[in-house]
């Protein structure tokens, strides 16, 4: 009996047709200050490369 009742909650959780109430979708606004603030790392990143690389002067280490 356990079975059947575990296979038929099984069957209700596939067929369920209102699945938005168990999504919590995402807002936009999170989306675009997360890929801002992603921006600005990989800005410093990129700019702390380019003073060290200037600082220390290219090396080539592909000999």
């Amino acid at each position: 009996m356990e079975h059947l009742k575990n296979f038929l909650k099984g069957v209700g959780e596939v067929l369920a047709l209102d699945t938005g109430s168990h999504y919590i979708r995402p807002s936009r606004k999170d989306f675009y200050n997360d890929m801002a603030l992603l921006q600005g790392d990989a800005q410093r990143i990129v700019s702390d490369l380019n003073k060290t690389t200037r600082k220390h002067g290219k090396t080539n280490t592909c000999d």
